[in-house]
């Protein structure tokens, strides 16, 4: 229905006159030249055009209000609601069919929020298993004695009259005269509450408690197994009571509160108020009010009267979070709905992310769906994923790995520590393997037996594997018992006489051709770092969805002890290490609230990484190339890595998708509510429309050293001469070569090193460490799409070259200098340096020294070869002259476009304003796993190509995507008078663009960036030396080595660029022995 501010009292009459005759009729309302057409049934309804006005749907009928005005006319008329507000609330953009509305919740009402104390805001369970003692019980041990000296009561009857009247001294006012409550409840107070010793809360251990709610480290992420820990609930409650008014609310007195809050150190918190029977006084008198002394819960009228008063739940939504059923059902008696805290089922915390719409109810609700999380659940959930995800070439290459320890030891046997070992899901792909379709893996066993039998009748007798040992790490006490049947089902039998409490052992025999394998688990219910007397001889340790809850430096540490302490040095293989990025797929964009504050429905991008920000400053790695670097740093090495990202789908992993959702609403969305963005709205929409989930995640295969030998590097250092690094014997030097269209071969040559005139007296000698493969110009020249050209005008030595077969080429190249010309100044000095150099794809190479720059301190030779791609992407970035509060959107997530993404997110105005959306960065490619890392680089939004109107116009496109169609659609979706910035090259290719009308008066500005030259429009302020020494800075911030997707030597060039070709891989990186 309609409302307007010049014609309230006749629109008003109307309505009236429908409410009363009409019901199932369309009606056409004119006031002066506006007509808005109104029926039932009409959900999704474009925004009025008046200044102001937005448009929502909403189940309660309709309401027009302003904003900021607390009163609310309403007429009674399904479907639509229409609020006035300033002119920030009109948004022209339709996000949908109505079921992607948000819609249930009235946001009309303001949220209060009332606690109870004792067992609700800590939990008595936890006090008790980290200090031995309680607050709770001891009010309950001096109520017991307090009933016994004074009623003869005995424990069970001081019980029961708190089971029935919600306190014990409520049950007491019914059986005592009504002059003796107020002395007796007096003395209650004194007698039971005085004598409490609140140490427990001080000393409460991390176990659980509240103690460590000062503590950001412990969070339930949804990658740790599921522990119950609770989070940074001070922090929360201290932000929430800024903006909703949160009571605390207790049968207590009032210094009794008082003590507890000031030991749990809620003493910042701005409380808006206690409630306690002694400070619920009386101001009522009538016929009506039959006032007690000391009012409890089980008098809600008295006890709430002041929040009532104050906050009628005709205007506001009032929820009570108690341990008692009783006292929340006397609080729904007058309007309070209530979450019941018993701190397995509900924990506070969980309780206040209901009550914000966060996360699901956890039990029978009036209508509507609920979720409780499991943790067992969880993860026989997460298994079925798991066994999907895992990089099978991972796998097969541990397989190889473990067949050639068996020839080594000769033994027949393989001990396998599991850290985290779950529900027993590794050693299920051990033995039996899992996933399906293209995915599919073998069991370990069986792969192992493969790779064990000879080849050839000459061959050696292979060697048999006729024992596992496997050693199950498992610290939650939860999962024991779970485990034990899963072991039973797979045919294991417990081995009594060797199992004892602290360590079950289980037993199974697998009859082969050539002999019987014993399987024995040992279960240990313990933390691998506490661990005093760890396996021994361990052949492998696994860490399934484990290695991103540790500090890298700490885990390769721990990994040293445990290792060590078993005299051996293991493999160490870590399946499903979160990669830091987390998605729906497909992707969308930000929207306005549907409410009346002015608030924002981030999108997808924005919020996933909010979720990975809180888990960061939880304390979890989001980057395992840090994993990586901790265990090289102490002698390890890394044999070899894989994507094993989860999709997990809504509709067949229903528990999973629900758990993720779960793990958002209790970190993430808590988060995006400090930033004033609507979290529930959020959640609400995803739930509207329920997508795919993909979370990146990685396998890493090491192998640990126990003696710290020195490095490659070191070696290198040890063989370069202190004058001119001249090797006494001549080097077999590889190098690529382009020979014809999708054919790249390798190519040796013999370089005399012996003796410094085949140096030329400028030149310096580089022993390449590695070099980068570019995604475009490189890929142009392996598929023969380009024209007959100089290399590159600006670069020394290729200006004389031209695009022709046969060709060498490649411009990213970092590597140690190890020998100089005999006009080289300052060659004492160089030699041995880390330096880069604009040259081919080879093991070693001869440049001038002018054409080499020195890697600055503190950059790694992986993160330093990106040094033309980061260039590449800072001239974009300049040329685009993007100003404060822009919106930009990059075409293309390719290398480059992925670095532009990152170079904008550092300059994005974000915290403008969390109502509109300024300085927005949106990322656009058909890949999801490259939307996923723009996501983890700082996009603000990352969408398939598809979604362009819905996150659309921008002010700036950057096209870098190769692709005509994607340039037509910067084209197409950028604003009058915008800037779209071409970066692609497209070689021989024809490009048709529709550049008609529209186009042609819409003064956008099409222009081309290339990173050879500054452009005139610069070249006052900048030089190329100037942007070198920015792209180096840069490389210490964007950490460019984690796009790294493959590496691998010369040998196997031609898999290099045929991978790159197919879309299969990001970056690829030559590694040089």
């Amino acid at each position: 229905f309609a409302y307007f501010a010049h014609t309230p009292k006749l629109s008003q009459a109307i309505a009236m006159l429908l409410r009363k005759s009409i019901i199932h009729l369309q009606i056409v309302l004119v006031f002066g030249s506006i007509a808005i057409l109104v029926a039932p049934g009409i959900v999704a309804v474009s925004p009025f055009k008046l200044p102001g006005w937005v448009m929502s749907s909403s189940n309660r009928g309709l309401r027009m209000e302003k904003a900021g005005a607390l009163q609310v006319q309403e007429v009674t008329f399904p479907a639509v609601k229409c609020l006035r507000g300033g002119d920030a609330n009109a948004d022209d953009r339709h996000e949908g069919d109505a079921t992607e509305l948000v819609q249930g919740e009235d946001k009309t009402k303001r949220l209060v929020i009332i606690i109870d104390v004792d067992n609700t805001l800590y939990s008595e369970r936890d006090l008790l298993s980290s200090t031995g003692d309680g607050i709770e019980s001891q009010i309950v041990k001096n109520t017991h004695l307090f009933g016994l000296l004074h009623f003869n009561l005995t424990s069970q009857q001081c019980d029961e009259l708190y089971k029935k009247y919600g306190s014990t001294i409520e049950g007491l006012r019914y059986t005592i005269p009504a002059d003796r409550v107020e002395e007796t409840t007096s003395r209650f107070y004194k007698e039971v509450y005085d004598p409490i010793d609140f140490s427990c809360l001080l000393g409460m251990s991390k176990k659980g408690g509240s103690q460590q709610l000062e503590d950001d480290d412990d969070v339930r992420s949804g990658y740790d197994h599921g522990h119950q820990q609770r989070r940074a609930l001070i922090k929360f409650l201290k932000y929430i009571s800024k903006t909703h008014p949160v009571y605390l609310a207790s049968n207590s007195p009032k210094a009794h509160i008082v003590r507890v809050i000031n030991s749990m150190g809620l003493g910042g918190v701005e409380f808006a108020g206690m409630l306690a029977p002694d400070c619920s006084t009386s101001t009522q008198t009538g016929s009506d009010s039959q006032e007690i002394a000391y009012p409890t819960k089980s008098s809600p009228r008295q006890y709430y009267r002041r929040i009532l008063d104050k906050h009628p739940p005709s205007s506001n939504r009032l929820i009570l979070l108690d341990d008692s059923l009783h006292n929340l059902r006397e609080a729904e008696s007058v309007g309070i709905e209530g979450i019941y805290i018993n701190h397995s089922e509900r924990t506070l915390e969980e309780g206040l992310a209901e009550a914000f719409g966060h996360i699901l109810p956890s039990g029978p609700t009036n209508g509507g769906n609920t979720f409780t999380f499991s943790d067992v659940q969880y993860l026989i959930a997460k298994n079925k994923v798991d066994m999907q995800a895992i990089n099978p070439s991972v796998w097969e290459q541990l397989a190889k790995e473990l067949a050639v320890r068996l020839q080594q030891t000769g033994n027949g046997v393989l001990r396998i520590a599991d850290l985290g070992a779950g529900m027993l899901s590794m050693l299920e792909l051990i033995l039996v393997g899992g996933a399906k379709e293209d995915r599919v893996k073998q069991s370990l066993l069986e792969l192992i037996h493969m790779y064990l039998t000879p080849v050839g009748k000459n061959d050696q007798p292979r060697q048999s594997l006729t024992k596992l040992e496997y050693f199950a790490y498992e610290s939650n006490p939860n999962l024991l018992e779970g485990c034990k049947d899963r072991l039973r089902r797979f045919g294991f039998e417990e081995d009594q006489d060797n199992s004892v409490e602290s360590e079950p052992q289980f037993v199974r025999i697998i009859p082969e051709h050539e002999n019987d394998i014993e399987i024995r688990v040992h279960l240990r219910p313990a933390d691998f770092q506490g661990e005093h007397s760890p396996p021994e001889e361990l052949d492998l340790i696994i860490g399934c969805c484990f290695a991103d809850l540790f500090d890298p430096d700490q885990l390769a540490l721990a990994l040293h002890r445990f290792a060590l302490g078993g005299g051996s040095a293991p493999l160490v293989y870590f399946p499903i290490t979160f990669a830091g990025t987390t998605q729906l797929n497909p992707a969308k964009p930000s929207s306005r609230s549907w409410g009346s504050r002015n608030q924002m429905i981030p999108s997808d991008t924005t919020a996933f990484q909010i979720y990975s920000d809180s888990l960061t400053r939880h304390g979890h790695n989001l980057n395992p190339s840090l994993i990586v670097d901790a265990i090289i740093d102490r002698g390890g090495s890394i044999i070899s890595e894989g994507a094993s990202d989860w999709i997990i789908d809504p509709s067949s992993d229903v528990f999973l998708w629900e758990t993720m959702m779960y793990f958002f609403g209790m970190s993430g969305a808590r988060e995006m509510t400090k930033q004033n963005l609507d979290a529930a709205g959020w959640i609400k929409r995803c739930r509207s429309n329920p997508r795919t989930i993909g979370v990146s995640n990685v396998d890493l295969l090491f192998r640990l050293r126990t003696d710290l030998c020195a490095t490659e590097m070191d070696k290198d250092m040890e063989s370069i001469g202190h004058a001119s690094g001249l090797d006494s014997t001549p080097a077999l030097v590889q190098e690529i070569q382009f020979v014809a269209p999708y054919n790249v071969s390798t190519i040796t040559k013999h370089w005399d090193t012996s003796d410094s005139s085949n140096l030329s007296p400028d030149q310096v000698e580089i022993k390449s460490l590695c070099s980068l493969i570019s995604s475009g110009t490189e890929l142009k020249i392996f598929r023969g799409d380009f024209e007959s050209a100089s290399l590159d005008v600006n670069i020394k030595g290729m200006a004389d070259e031209s695009m022709e077969y046969p060709l060498a080429y490649g411009y990213s190249l970092v590597g140690i200098v190890v020998a100089c010309g005999s006009n080289v100044a300052d060659a004492e000095s160089l030699i041995g340096r880390l330096v880069f150099t604009f040259s081919p794809h080879s093991s070693r190479v001869r440049v001038d020294r002018d054409a080499i720059q020195l890697v600055p301190e503190g950059i790694n030779a992986e993160d330093a070869v990106f040094m033309p791609s980061v260039e590449t992407a800072l001239s974009l970035v300049h040329d685009a002259h993007i100003r404060l509060g822009e919106n930009v959107a990059v075409y293309g997530q390719g290398l480059i476009g992925l670095l532009v993404t990152s170079i904008l997110s550092m300059q994005s105005s974000k915290s403008i304003s969390s109502s509109s959306c300024f300085g927005s960065v949106t990322a656009f490619d058909t890949f999801d796993d490259r939307l996923g890392i723009s996501s983890s680089l700082g996009a603000t939004t990352a969408l398939k190509p598809d979604a362009v109107i819905l996150a659309g116009p921008f002010d700036v496109s950057i096209e870098v995507s190769g692709n005509p169609r994607a340039l037509q659609s910067a084209i197409d979706n950028t604003s009058n008078n915008g800037r779209i910035i071409v970066g692609s090259w497209y070689g021989n290719t024809d490009v048709a663009l529709k550049l008609g009308i529209d186009f042609h008066r819409s003064h956008k500005v099409l222009q081309t960036s290339q990173v050879s030259t500054i452009p005139s429009t610069l070249s006052g302020l900048w030089s190329k030396e100037r942007r070198f020494s920015l792209t180096w800075g840069l490389l210490k911030s964007v950490i460019p080595s984690r796009l790294i997707t493959k590496r691998l030597t010369l040998d196997n060039a031609q898999q290099a660029y045929e991978l790159l070709d197919g879309g299969k891989e990001l970056a690829i990186l030559f590694k040089y022995d």
